[in-house]
């Protein structure tokens, strides 16, 4: 009976983890989405400049699977937007 609670508990923890990885994953992807539409619309050209950087360096971390660093990519270019 104790082995199965370890067992449990230990398969509820790792996939607690994974959970989070998966939103990050969604977050990443949605802010990509949303950098490339600003992208398309007229902004001054410093905010143009600081979109693309941010939407080049989301895709780049978005491509090595390091999710974190994407989404916050994609919150510097947001940031650039004044939001």
């Amino acid at each position: 009976m104790w082995n199965r609670f370890c067992v449990a508990a230990i398969v509820a923890l790792l996939f607690i983890p994974a959970r989070a990885w998966a939103d990050k994953e969604s977050d990443c992807q949605k802010g990509i989405a949303t950098l490339k539409s600003e992208l398309k619309k007229k902004h001054p050209r410093p905010v143009q400049g600081q979109l693309q950087k941010a939407l080049k360096n989301a895709q780049k971390e978005d491509g090595e699977g390091d999710w974190d660093e994407c989404v916050d990519a994609v919150n510097a270019g947001t940031r650039a937007l004044g939001r």
